[in-house]
Order: structure tokens, then sequence, then C-alpha cells
């Protein structure tokens, strides 16, 4: 069905070359990964020959005019949508563009802070609450050895990982077991070791096996922070992380009284009422100690430096209270997917220091 990627969508790769790899959930756009991503969304789809065919054109023509990748396309229900409804979506392409036309020649080094996990948490150890150390090299063993005699429960994570890859948990008894680890994940690169976060109970109860972190976007202008749209994102059962490209599932939250105001949805576009596990419904429940969330993170975005303009802070809530668990700066998807409503104007709006 797509052996062939249009001259105009070529044209149009190729006018988007000036795009910024920074890390693996940052997509390179080419043709080949559009039609990957084609393929993800479309290739086990039960439509007739004729809807598929209709599909194909719809998601080269939302390439072109807009920069959707097909799955963005399927998620949103652009399908159902006129060309100037679809305009009101922002695509991770156009994103991606805004921020390094935004950013300028700095913009790798800007970005960097947030792509560096030890090098963000430096920043904000305050608002990690939580104790957190690297090892980048065969000479931080030592360090490694008395971290995990102090905290025996750890959470080992890239440090320029994406996506929840790159992600594990252990449970470590002696010195013996810690050198093993140490000497598994020196050999794979280098590493933030963090103190587990004990999640509490109330948000546990959607699953036990990840820790249920809120995605809050923050946009940081001569020394005012604005928090917006936030998302809370549930693992599934067995998983250790939350994130939807490991089968997670992500719901929309009220700014101002932290109760959940959608139902969830997933990366496959899959709507659930409840959490598919534990049973528990998601709208209407109401995350603890919410009133603190937004100055915690005003607190943490000043902290960072003054170039820092928008960053989406996760964050869990522990038994020590809300800690930060890691920046980004690439995901304008979850506001939108779970709204099922375009946030351009907005994000660009903020961008800019305008709303």
């Amino acid at each position: 069905m797509l052996k062939k990627v249009t001259r105009r969508v070529k044209k149009e790769l190729r006018r988007i070359k000036q795009l910024v790899l920074f890390d693996e959930s940052q997509v390179v756009y080419n043709g080949k990964t559009f039609k990957a991503y084609w393929n993800e969304t479309y290739g086990d789809s039960r439509l007739s020959f004729f809807a598929l065919k209709r599909i194909t054109w719809q998601t080269r023509r939302a390439f072109i005019d807009g920069g959707f990748r097909p799955d963005e396309f399927s998620l949103y229900g652009l399908e159902r949508l006129g060309k100037r409804e679809q305009g009101l979506f922002l695509s991770q392409k156009k994103k991606d563009q805004f921020l390094v036309s935004f950013y300028g020649p700095d913009c790798a080094k800007i970005l960097g802070v947030l792509k560096d996990k030890y090098v963000f948490y430096s920043y904000l150890k305050k608002q990690f609450n939580r104790d957190v150390i690297c090892i980048r090299s065969m000479q931080d063993r030592l360090p490694f050895l008395s971290f995990c005699n102090q905290h025996g429960r750890i959470f080992a994570k890239l440090i320029k990982g994406s996506c929840g890859r790159g992600c594990y948990y252990y449970t470590i008894t002696n010195s013996e077991q810690a050198s093993l680890i140490f000497n598994e994940l020196i050999g794979y690169g280098e590493w933030i070791i963090e103190e587990l976060i004990e999640q509490n109970p109330a948000i546990s109860q959607f699953n036990k096996s990840s820790v249920n972190t809120i995605r809050f976007p923050s946009f940081k202008r001569n020394g005012v922070v604005k928090c917006v749209f936030p998302c809370m994102r549930f693992g599934r059962a067995g998983s250790i992380v939350d994130n939807a490209g490991q089968g997670g599932m992500f719901v929309s939250i009220d700014q101002e009284t932290g109760e959940i105001i959608s139902d969830a949805i997933d990366e496959k576009g899959h709507v659930f009422v409840s959490h598919p596990d534990s049973n528990v419904t998601f709208r209407g429940f109401r995350i603890p100690q919410w009133d603190s969330i937004v100055e915690i993170i005003k607190d943490a975005h000043l902290s960072l430096p003054e170039d820092q303009v928008y960053v989406a802070f996760d964050l869990a809530l522990s038994d020590k209270g809300w800690c930060i668990v890691e920046g980004n700066w690439g995901d304008w998807i979850l506001q939108q997917a779970s709204l099922q409503r375009g946030l351009k104007k907005e994000f660009v709006s903020l961008l800019n220091g305008n709303r």
C-alpha cells in the first residue's frame, strides 16, 4: 500500500532536514519512517481495500499539510475532521520545528539539559526529593555499592534514554549482587541510579507495578511560570513504566481541582473507562495533595537556567510528597489526545509568552 512516497511528500521531507535528532524519541522524518508508522498504525487493520486506500491518501495529505505522522492522524481522529479543524492540532514535527526555530543556534545546548537526566537532576536536587547518583565509568563502582547498601531497592535509567526504554528495577541484598549489577549496567552505557519511589497508595491502586506519573507542561518567560494542561499516565500490570509507548495509558486532569476529567486512552487509540487490570474508574478520581503541585513545578522551573522556556515535568506522588521524576521537551501528544482537542495556538502563544 505504501511502496512509494509521493513526490510532494519527498519534497516536504527534504525541506525539514534541518530538524535535529536529539534523542531516540525525536523522529527524523523520512519516507522509511513514515511507512513504518503507517504500517504500525494501519498494517493490521481489517478495513476494506477501498477504505485503506482512502486512509492512505488522507494520511499523506495530513503529513504534507500539517506534518502529522500516521499514528498522530489516528490518535487525534483527524480522518473525521476537515482541513480547518485539523489545523488546530499541533503535530510533533511542527512542534519540533517551532522549538528548533525558537531556541536558535543554542538549541542543542538548551535541550541538552533535559536530554541528560543527571544534568537535569543537578539543578533540581531538592525537588527530586530522593537520593540519586550517576555511574559513567568503572571508577563509579564504590559509590554505586555504597548507594545499594544504603537503599537496597533502586531504579536504574539510561541517562539519555527515552520513552520508557532502558529502565530497570532491582532489589539488592548483598555487595556481590550489587557488583554484578554494576558490571552489567556499565557495559551498556551511562546510568542515573535512583532511590526507589514508594508510591502513594491512592495512586498505586490503579497499577502497583509502575510509578504512575503526572505530565505537567510548564512555560517560563521573564521569570513568570505558567503550568498548563496536566495529564496522568498509568502503566499496565507487570510493567515498571507508565509510558504510552510501553503499553500504558493516559488521562486529562482538571488543573484547578486535580480531578481526572477524561477516560483513558492508549497509544493505539483504545479508550478505557477504568483501568483494564485493576478496574479502578478514571473519570472523577481526585489526585491527592494536588494543591501543592503547581508551586513545586514553578519552583523547579525557576531553578533551571533562564533559557529553559518549555519543560514538560514528570512528577510522582510518593510517601514523602511530590517528587520530580524527569523533564521532557518532546511531547505535546498526551494533552491533545486525551482532550481530543487541538492545542497548536495555545502552544505557540505560551512559547512566545503571549498567554
